[in-house]
């Protein structure tokens, strides 16, 4: 029992620290206060339920097309002056 305990317990816990760090990570870099933001987070929303509805009906296809409207929606709000 004690040998399948703590290697399954290493593994749940190395899968919680690195969802915690990769959370923590998307906070840090995410816009805050800018005029745009609010418009961002709509659209970040809306992209990753269609990738989720996408990867749920199993058509994978689609996300690549998804990727790019939302890249072009997010470069046309403009938040990045030059960028």
């Amino acid at each position: 029992m004690r040998r399948v305990f703590f290697p399954a317990l290493a593994i749940v816990t190395a899968a919680v620290v690195i969802g915690m760090v990769t959370v923590s990570i998307q906070q840090v870099y995410a816009p805050r206060t800018c005029p745009g933001c609010l418009e961002f987070k709509k659209l970040t929303h809306e992209f990753e339920k269609n990738v989720i509805e996408a990867a749920t009906i199993g058509d994978p296809n689609i996300i690549p097309g998804l990727l790019d409207q939302y890249n072009e929606d997010v470069r046309a709000l403009d938040l990045i002056p030059g960028g």
